[in-house]
């Protein structure tokens, strides 16, 4: 109901009724809007009336009766009353009427046109021809012009224009003339008209009106809309007229520009920003000039409280006419949007442990070099033995190391080089200036020297170590990804050639990746298409001199290349991941001869180290020899001491755990490892063999003899066997059979051969055997 109350009413009657009774705002409003209306017009009107009178009096002169005088006063009296009232009303703003007033307003005009009344009523019937017709013609006057500036009271322009049409139709009749019938006629139609007339007159007056008091009240809305808006937003409303000066000042916008109110007011826009932001300034009179609206412009500034970053948005305003009147739009602060999103840019281009670039930002800066064909170098840099660190000391201890790795190449390198992470513990350097190009050899080597020097760290000293792979491009045609893959690949070479060197990339390098990336494809094709094969080579008791167990190796031919050699295709499948498959296919291959072909001997079969590092190894193991019923006794499992090195521990606990399963151990490449004897001292093995690198140096050199000798009384000691491999000549044999060694293996007994071949060798050596010729 409330909100019912000042809603305007719309029907003819609705809207008397609204005018003359209601006693709500709007009403009174409207009242006062159309008392007003009449109330400005009052001199007028009464002049206008005493005017009219004395017009009367004239005509009748000079037979003027003291009725007709006493009339005048009458007149006179209603019309001083009116100019008193409008008197008093002078500087008084009329805002809301009461229904009183308005009926007042009624009553005034019943009053005057009751006055006016006796005029045709009792002097026209008795006046002469002349007289008749100046009162005729005046009162036809009166009753248009009255019916007309009363319409905004339409109570009292319908009184008023009745008032004077029954007198003028009472005068006709008394007059007794039937000449008189056809005016009365006419007075009877037009008062109607000018009746109807005022109160469409009013109708559009009221409806004129509540529009104006709905704009009003929307304009207020509005304004308090924006008022609010500016207080608690971060934004502000700019307007310009058409030579461009600020017109629409607001405490905010001063206060988003940093400036004061005077430095804002009447001035342009260029004026105002020219100073703090010169580029903004041109872009935004760049953005004016055009004419077309404009969103989203950047202005850019330092003031005392930081960075501030506001953002323009404007369109061009229009007169009525279709003129150009000035721009109008809204100024924002976006300081803290931009803010953030720089922080996001930076965090997403940025390492979080190290602070360094990351690899997303390294393609992006290489993509742009490569792409303007700029001379750059690229090193690739990898740390050695990492994963050791963060398998020994924990995690938080290679993040400090890593920390402190990035800080180095910063203090080496200089602020302004590109240093990035890519990942784990693999970093990436650019150069581009020239000078540093041709430098970069020697740089590289110093990065490597650099990542030798001990790292001091909060509870320990720790020494990592790292390796340099360099490219470089004297600005030709090339990709981003072949530039990558260049660093890669001379990378990989410095870590072949024994870690902890600077390796530049040259085709020859590219030539044997190519060739790797061949051998790599085709090897994970070689187990289904049958590829692969499994050789044999057997182990000879130097006491009995009788075969005793054969060693499982694998051999590979490639449909275009021919046979690889395991010391080529063996490090692809570690590196690459292929290797749990193929040693699960061998060890389930030895598992299958030694059942058959095999029986009485004992298999051996290498074991990589990353195959003992999966979990899954040891249920592979126990499933292989279920199925073809080994006995653990008679299968070994060759390890080289390289499965100490990255998780020693997890390596111990997985051999204890095949040593239950009563499978043998054998040390491979004893001797040449990093710390044969503490590993032995962890974990006695069953066997060890003896390197075939001392056992070249046996007739050469005495002390490899020597050596020879020792680690068979250590293995001897420990309750191991010795195998000596790779022993070709009779003069080998002698010497190692001198030093003690329980077994032989090599060509000097036979080369590896594939199974057929074994068994048939094996027949042929044990009936050489039993004939006497061995």
């Amino acid at each position: 109901m409330k909100g019912n109350a000042t809603r305007p009413a719309t029907g003819f009657r609705a809207g008397l009724v609204d005018m003359y009774s209601a006693a709500t705002p709007q009403a009174g409003k409207l009242r006062a809007a159309h008392l007003s209306a009449v109330v400005r017009l009052t001199p007028e009107t009464m002049l206008a009336n005493i005017a009219s009178a004395g017009l009367i009096l004239w005509t009748f002169s000079p037979d003027i009766s003291w009725e007709l005088l006493l009339w005048f006063a009458g007149i006179l009296t209603v019309c001083l009353f009116a100019l008193r009232s409008w008197r008093r009303s002078l500087g008084r703003q009329f805002t809301q009427a009461s229904p009183g007033t308005i009926h007042k307003a009624t009553w005034h005009a019943i009053v005057l046109g009751s006055v006016w009344a006796f005029i045709p009523v009792f002097w026209f019937p008795g006046a002469s021809d002349s007289q008749q017709l100046t009162i005729a013609t005046l009162l036809t006057g009166m009753i248009g012009a009255g019916g007309f500036v009363l319409n905004p009271l339409p109570l009292a322009s319908v009184a008023y224009v009745t008032v004077f049409s029954a007198s003028a139709l009472a005068a006709l009749w008394r007059s007794g003339n039937p000449a008189y019938s056809g005016v009365a006629a006419l007075v009877s139609v037009y008062a109607p008209l000018v009746t109807l007339a005022a109160l469409t007159a009013w109708r559009k007056s009221m409806a004129l009106i509540n529009a104006e008091s709905q704009s009003q009240q929307q304009e207020q809305t509005i304004s308090v809309l924006l008022s609010d808006f500016e207080q608690n937003a971060g934004d502000a409303l700019w307007e310009t007229d058409a030579a461009g000066r600020l017109v629409h000042i607001s405490p905010k916008l001063c206060e988003l520009l940093q400036v004061g109110e005077d430095k804002v007011a009447g001035n342009t826009w260029m004026s105002i920003l020219l100073p703090i932001d010169a580029t903004g300034a041109v872009a935004l009179s760049q953005a004016l000039a055009s004419g077309k609206p404009f969103k989203d412009l950047q202005i850019y500034f330092k003031s005392p409280s930081g960075n501030r970053h506001i953002q323009l948005n404007g369109k061009a305003l229009q007169n009525d006419e279709g003129t150009f009147s000035g721009w109008r739009g809204v100024v924002s602060d976006v300081t803290e949007r931009v803010q953030s999103t720089n922080l996001l840019r930076q965090l997403a281009h940025t390492d979080s442990l190290t602070g360094l670039t990351n690899r997303f930002k390294l393609r992006e800066f290489l993509t742009e070099k490569v792409a303007g064909k700029h001379p750059l170098a690229l090193l690739s840099i990898d740390l050695d033995r990492f994963k050791a660190i963060n398998d020994r000391h924990g995690h938080s201890v290679g993040d400090d190391v890593l920390r402190l790795i990035a800080q180095r190449l910063r203090q080496q390198l200089g602020p302004q080089t590109m240093i990035a992470r890519l990942g784990g513990d693999e970093f990436a350097v650019v150069l581009v200036e020239p000078g540093d190009i041709q430098q970069a050899p020697t740089l590289g080597r110093r990065v490597v020297h650099l990542l030798q020097e001990p790292l001091d760290l909060s509870v320990r000293r720790l020494t990592v170590g790292g390796s340099v792979g360099l490219t470089i491009s004297h600005g030709e045609a090339v990709t981003l990804d072949e530039l990558m893959v260049q660093a890669d690949i001379a990378l990989y070479a410095a870590k072949d050639a024994g870690r902890g060197q600077c390796v530049a990339y040259t085709p020859e390098l590219g030539a044997v990746n190519q060739r790797r990336a061949t051998l790599e494809h085709g090897l994970r094709q070689a187990l289904h298409k049958q590829e692969l094969q499994l050789y044999w080579q057997p182990k000879v008791d130097l006491t009995t001199w009788k075969i005793v167990g054969a060693e499982t190796l694998m051999r590979w031919r490639h449909p275009v290349l021919g046979w690889i050699s395991p010391g080529e295709f063996i490090p692809i499948a570690e590196q690459s991941g292929m290797i749990a498959a193929l040693g699960s296919w061998a060890l389930l291959e030895a598992c299958r001869m030694h059942s058959s072909a095999l029986a009485g001997l004992k298999v051996s079969v290498n074991v990589s180290s990353m195959q003992l590092r999966d979990e899954s190894f040891l249920s592979v193991l126990q499933d292989a020899m279920d199925e073809f019923q080994v006995n653990p006794g008679q299968l070994e499992l060759e390890l080289t001491e390289s499965v100490f090195l990255e998780s020693a521990d997890h390596a111990l606990a997985m051999l204890h755990a095949i040593r239950k399963t009563g499978v043998k151990l054998a040390m491979d490449d004893f001797g040449t490892g990093y710390s044969s004897l503490s590993y032995l001292r962890s974990f006695p093995f069953d066997t060890l063999k003896i390197d075939r690198a001392f056992v070249i140096e046996l007739v050469e050199k005495k002390d490899a003899e020597a050596v020879v000798h020792m680690i068979t009384g250590l293995a001897q000691t420990l309750g191991m066997r010795t195998v000596c491999e790779g022993v070709e000549t009779p003069q080998q044999l002698e010497a190692i059979q001198r030093a003690g060694c329980d077994e032989v293996q090599g060509y000097i007994v036979a080369k590896p051969m594939p199974l057929q071949e074994f068994v048939v060798f094996r027949e042929s050596w044990d009936k050489a055997k039993s004939t006497g010729l061995r």
